[in-house]
């Protein structure tokens, strides 16, 4: 993927991506009260389903527990993706998504930085079925989606606020 982004994206070495967080919400719990074989294999289904329906231009670029991180060069792509993703989950245990668009350092398979941060601390702040995306998301929208302003939050580790939004479907759009 990382062929696919032009002259115009990179700057000093860093390029410009979507990137979003998902993960399990409950994840714990399940592995409480279910065991440690059914909450894996709840991950298991979870990361190959996500991973089966990201658009052309995203792949998932790592797992964390019950977690992935995904890179993209569209960001209203990936939170299409999200919103569809969490409408057709049947699992009780719904996953929480954040989309961010920024810049990333691109090194040995893996994206690094400050945007890739705010991305990990937006997807933390998300409830079970929520998607949560940011400003420079939402400064691109179109089509299908809606943007419900949030607030602007301090995340962990930032000395500014950043403004956080849910994404969900337009009204009668699919």
């Amino acid at each position: 993927m990382e062929s696919d982004f032009d002259a115009e994206t990179v700057d000093l070495g860093r390029m410009r991506v979507a990137i979003a967080f998902a993960d399990l919400a409950g994840y714990t719990r399940l592995t409480e009260e279910e065991g440690e074989l059914e909450a894996v294999d709840a991950v298991e289904r979870f990361v190959d389903a996500a991973e089966g329906a990201l658009p052309d231009d995203a792949r998932v670029i790592k797992t964390i527990g019950d977690e992935v991180m995904i890179v993209g060069s569209e960001p209203v792509a990936l939170a299409d993706w999200g919103v569809e993703f969490q409408r057709v989950q049947e699992d009780r245990n719904l996953p929480r998504i954040a989309v961010h668009y920024g810049n990333a350092l691109y090194r040995d398979g893996d994206y690094y930085g400050r945007d890739v941060n705010i991305a990990s601390r937006v997807a933390a702040r998300a409830a079970g079925g929520e998607v949560l995306v940011t400003r420079p998301v939402v400064e691109r929208a179109r089509g299908d989606l809606e943007f419900d302003w949030i607030a602007e939050v301090r995340l962990k580790g930032f000395t500014e606020s950043t403004e956080v939004f849910v994404a969900r479907e337009r009204n009668g759009s699919r």
